[in-house]
C-alpha cells in the first residue's frame, strides 16, 4: 500500500478541526482553538482518561493531514486511503489474520494445473449500494477499466500478465481477451504465464467490482462520488474539512457492522491529532502510516496507562529516499553511492525513538527472500566526497528534496538528510507538500529528482517490493510505482524470470539476486524498516492490525 500504502507510504506504501460541527472555523477562530487545545491536551495525562464527547454514538472518529487524492479503487494507492475504500467496496478475495487468501465476493476458486487460468464462482447476494446486484461481468469490466490507459491507474502493471492486456493497452484490440464471462456468477481470467501472487493482486483494492453505469455517469468525479458494495457508503465529502462514511442498510452482512458511521476530520497535523484524542475527541491518536506522533511516542509508551492501549505490528515496509536515476545528477551511479555514504541512518532511527531497523536492501526481514548477509551502505562521508570527485562535482551540487508536509518523521528525516549532504558540498532545499501531491508528483516522469518514500506490502511476496518497485519494465509515464524511474536489463531479466517460475526456491534466488544489483546501483537510500505503533481509546473495540490491512474500520466499534 501502499505507494505509497507506504506512502504505499509507504509505501507498500491525521487531520485537524472541530470534531462536532460540519463547518470549519475562521482563521483566526481556528488559532484560537488551537492554544486552547494545546493547553488542555498538556494539562491531560494517562492517568486522567479522557471523556468522549459523545459516548452514546456508536461513530468512530479519526483524523488525516489532508484529502484522500480520489476513493475511486482504480486510482486510490496509500496506507490512508486504502482502509476507507476497503468500507466502501468489495472484492473477491480477502486475507484472514494468518494472511490467509479467502472467499470474499467468490465462494470459490480453482487454478488450472498450467497455472494460467483462474475461474472464480461468484456469490449470488451482493449488490452495490445503489441496489443493483454484482455480477462477474462487474469484476471483469472493472479489471478492463484499471487497464485502460485512459484511467491512469497505478495498479495497471500488477494485471498486465493477464492475456490480451498489452493488445488492448497499446490500442491493437478493444477488449481484454483473458477475461471472460460464461455466465454471471463465474469469471474466468487466464494469464500469459503462470503467475503465483496473481491471486494476492485479485485481493488488492484496484480489483474491487465499480458499477460500470456509475463510472460513467459520473465521469473523473467518481472518486469523489463513489458507489460500491462495502458495508459503508460516502455520505458526506467537504474537502479541507470533513468525510462522512455511514452504515449501507444494502451491505449482504450488515448485521456484522457495529459501526453506525466513521467521522473523517480533515487537516492539521500529528501533534494536533495527539492533543485532540488526549481530549477524547478522536478515538486513534493517528491513523497515518506514523501510527503514535513521533514527538509523543517515549512519553506514551513509559505511561502505565498509555502504553496499555498502544497496538503494535511489525510490518513488511520499508523507508527510503528515492533518486531519479533519470534526471542529473542522479543518472550517476556515483553520486547515488555516494549519497548513501553520506547519510547517517543509524542517527535517523535514533530520530524516530528507535522505531526502525537499519536497512541494508530493499526486502524487510518479514519478507520471503530477506537476504541477512547483504552488506549496504556504511556512514562514510570521505568516500562520499571521493566517489562525488570521480564524478564530477567535487564541489557538490543543488537538489530538491519532496517530503510530505504534515509527517513529523518525514520532516526529521529531511532535516537529518539535508545536515549529512551539507558536510559532504550537496546542498538540499527542502520542498514540503502534501501526500497525495507527492504521490502524483513522484509517479510522474521527469518530475521529482529527489524524494522521502516509503512502501508497505500489498501482498506478502518478495515481487511486491523488488518488481512493483524496481523492474524497468514497469515505468510509465504518470502514475509510475518504480518511481526512482531505474531500469537495468540485467535486473528486469531476473525478475521477469522469477514472475513466470513456479518454483518458490528458484523465485527467491533471482530475487536475492536481483536485490544485490539493485543495491550495487543504488537507486535508492536504503533507510529503515519501520514498525507501526496505534494508541487508542479505551472505548474503541476491534481494533485488529494486520500486515497487509493495518486498519480495519469495518471490524471496528464503540462500547460506551
Amino acid at each position: 500500500m501502499k505507494g505509497s500504502r507506504a506512502q504505499k507510504s509507504t509505501a507498500r506504501k491525521s487531520t485537524a478541526q472541530e470534531s462536532t460541527v460540519a463547518s470549519a472555523p475562521g482563521p483566526r477562530l481556528w488559532a484560537s482553538m488551537c492554544l486552547v487545545v494545546l493547553f488542555l491536551a498538556v494539562s491531560c495525562s494517562g492517568d486522567t482518561p479522557p471523556s468522549r464527547l459523545h459516548p452514546e454514538e456508536n461513530v468512530l472518529r479519526v483524523a488525516v493531514p489532508s484529502d484522500p487524492r480520489s476513493l475511486d479503487p482504480a486510482i486510490a494507492y496509500d496506507v490512508v486511503t486504502w482502509p476507507l475504500v476497503r468500507a466502501l467496496f468489495h472484492g473477491l478475495v480477502d486475507y484472514d489474520d494468518d494472511l490467509n487468501l479467502v472467499p470474499w465476493h467468490a465462494r470459490s476458486w480453482t487454478i488450472s494445473e498450467d497455472g494460467r487460468t483462474i475461474t472464480f464462482k461468484l456469490r449470488q447476494d451482493i449488490q452495490f449500494s445503489n441496489g443493483r446486484l454484482i455480477t462477474s461481468g462487474d469484476f471483469a469490466w472493472s479489471l478492463e477499466r484499471i487497464l485502460d490507459p485512459a484511467t491512469k491507474s497505478p495498479g495497471q502493471g500488477f494485471y498486465r500478465n493477464i492475456a490480451g492486456a498489452r493488445a488492448f493497452q497499446d490500442g491493437s484490440a478493444d477488449r481484454v481477451t483473458g477475461l471472460r464471462t460464461p455466465d454471471s456468477e463465474t469469471l474466468v481470467i487466464e494469464l500469459v504465464h503462470p503467475d503465483l501472487p496473481f491471486l494476492y493482486c485479485m485481493a488488492m483494492p484496484f480489483a474491487y467490482a465499480v458499477p460500470r453505469e456509475e463510472v460513467e455517469r459520473r465521469g473523473e468525479t467518481f472518486g469523489r462520488h463513489p458507489v460500491g458494495a462495502g458495508p459503508f457508503v460516502l455520505a458526506d465529502w467537504q474537502r479541507g474539512t470533513r468525510m462522512r462514511l455511514e452504515k449501507s442498510p444494502s451491505y449482504y452482512r450488515a448485521d456484522e457492522v457495529r459501526l453506525e458511521a466513521i467521522e473523517l476530520m480533515v487537516g492539521g497535523d500529528e501533534t494536533l491529532h495527539m492533543m485532540m484524542f488526549e481530549r477524547g475527541e478522536l478515538d486513534i491518536a493517528s491513523v497515518t502510516a506514523t501510527g503514535i506522533p513521533d514527538a509523543d511516542f517515549i512519553r506514551v509508551m513509559k505511561d502505565p496507562v498509555l502504553s496499555q492501549r498502544v497496538a503494535h505490528q511489525p510490518l513488511n515496509a520499508i523507508q527510503y529516499l528515492s533518486m531519479n536515476t533519470e534526471m542529473a545528477p542522479f543518472d550517476q551511479v556515483d553520486v547515488r553511492r555516494a549519497v548513501n555514504h553520506a547519510i547517517d541512518r543509524q542517527r535517523i532511527v535514533s530520530l524516530i525513538s528507535d522505531r526502525g531497523i537499519l536497512a541494508r536492501g530493499v526486502l524487510p526481514p518479514g519478507m520471503p527472500g530477506f537476504n541477512e548477509e547483504l552488506e549496504g551502505y556504511d556512514h562514510d562521508p570521505e568516500k562520499a566526497r571521493r566517489l562525488l570527485a570521480e564524478a564530477g562535482y567535487p564541489e557538490g551540487f543543488t537538489t530538491e528534496l519532496m517530503i510530505t508536509a504534515q509527517s513529523g518523521i518525514d520532516t526529521k528525516i529531511g532535516q537529518a538528510v539535508q545536515q549529512d549532504l551539507g558536510e559532504v558540498g550537496i546542498n538540499v532545499e527542502i520542498r514540503p507538500v502534501t501526500g497525495s501531491t507527492r504521490i502524483e508528483a513522484t509517479g510522474r516522469r521527469g518530475a521529482v529528482p529527489f524524494s522521502t518514500f516509503g512502501w508497505y506490502q500489498d501482498y506478502p511476496d518478495p515481487s511486491n517490493f523488488l518488481d512493483v518497485l524496481l523492474n524497468g519494465n514497469r515505468i510509465t509515464e504518470v502514475n509510475s510505482t518504480n518511481v526512482a524511474f531505474y531500469d537495468n536489463a540485467s535486473v528486469n531479466a531476473l525478475l521477469d524470470e522469477a514472475s513466470t517460475s513456479t518454483d518458490q526456491e528458484h523465485r527467491l534466488a533471482l530475487y536475492r539476486e536481483a536485490e544485490r544489483l539493485v543495491v550495487e546501483d543504488a537507486p535508492w537510500v536504503f533507510l529503515y524498516y519501520p514498525q507501526m505503533y496505534l494508541l487508542r481509546q479505551p472505548w474503541l473495540k476491534g481494533l485488529k492490525l494486520n500486515p497487509v490491512w493495518p486498519i480495519r474500520y469495518e471490524l471496528m466499534w464503540i462500547e460506551p
